[in-house]
């Protein structure tokens, strides 16, 4: 069997699509139940590492024959650059890798990294549940969440800010993924059924704007019931700055091809401000 070179494995694990959010949002739970997170943590990375690469492979295995027929080749074995085979190959790898992670967590994170690679496996295989609308966004949501409250239950068991927290990632995970369907509707919509094609764009756009109205809400709350440090309460006009590039794309429907780039990184720099200063609030309390 050929080895397939270092691009066409970049190609077909598109880490860096989702895989840094996946380890930001696990890394963002831990600190939360724990301050400073230890060795413990490093099992739980190498899972979502391994679990989000595996749920990769097995959609571009999945999509072989729609991508070679729209001409998507990013896709390495709808391209032909990667045996059907050798991609299987890999997803064995990736599963042995994610199981022996596994095996040093704790039973409810097995149970839980389980129902993660069920969900990668069902999504694109076998059900298909990325061409059922709304299930499709449900269980693209579910992974980021359950990666976050893994992290969390590594340090403490599920709590108010553990459950919260949990939500908000779900929400934001449904909101990025509702982005993704609206940019790719016009394809989308003679391909495969998605909630945005059932809904239509605009709706799916104000869908987004009350998932993120929900996650100020929730974050709120967390501040004011004290499961956050007080001095988070203000990023709260950022909300405003997530919700604008929404709004744009609703009035003119030319700016939804700059959504999802807006959002991404304007939701990084809030986020990655977010983390700092609730680190530096922990170091000072700690001292």
């Amino acid at each position: 069997m050929q080895v397939p070179s270092l691009s066409v494995l970049g190609r077909i694990i598109r880490f860096h699509e989702y895989g840094p959010c996946y380890l930001i949002s696990a890394l963002a739970c831990a600190f939360l139940a724990q301050f400073p997170v230890d060795a413990k943590i490093v099992p739980l990375l190498l899972f979502v590492v391994a679990s989000s690469m595996f749920g990769f492979v097995i959609n571009d295995i999945a999509d072989a024959e729609l991508d070679r027929q729209a001409g998507k080749m990013r896709n390495p074995v709808a391209s032909g650059d990667m045996a059907v085979y050798a991609a299987w190959v890999l997803v064995l790898v990736l599963v042995i890798v994610s199981l022996s992670s596994l095996y040093l967590l704790s039973g409810l994170n097995r149970l839980l990294g389980i129902l993660v690679l069920i969900l990668f496996s069902v999504y694109s295989l076998w059900l298909r549940i990325k061409s059922r609308p709304v299930l499709d966004v449900i269980c693209h949501a579910s992974w980021n969440a359950t990666y976050g409250i893994m992290a969390y239950s590594v340090y403490r068991s599920i709590d108010f800010v553990g459950a919260g927290f949990g939500v908000i990632l779900f929400m934001l995970s449904m909101l990025a993924e509702l982005t993704n369907e609206v940019r790719d509707y016009d394809s989308d919509k003679v391909m495969i059924r998605t909630t945005a094609t059932l809904i239509g764009k605009r709706n799916t756009l104000l869908v987004c704007i009350v998932l993120l109205l929900s996650v100020f809400s929730i974050l709120v709350s967390m501040v004011l019931f004290g499961g956050l440090p007080w001095i988070l309460i203000i990023f709260s006009p950022a909300i405003f700055l997530l919700v604008l590039p929404i709004v744009n794309a609703i009035k003119n429907e030319q700016r939804v091809p700059d959504l999802l780039p807006a959002l991404v990184k304007r939701g990084t720099i809030i986020g990655v401000l977010l983390l700092v200063v609730y680190v530096a609030a922990k170091i000072f309390t700690v001292s």
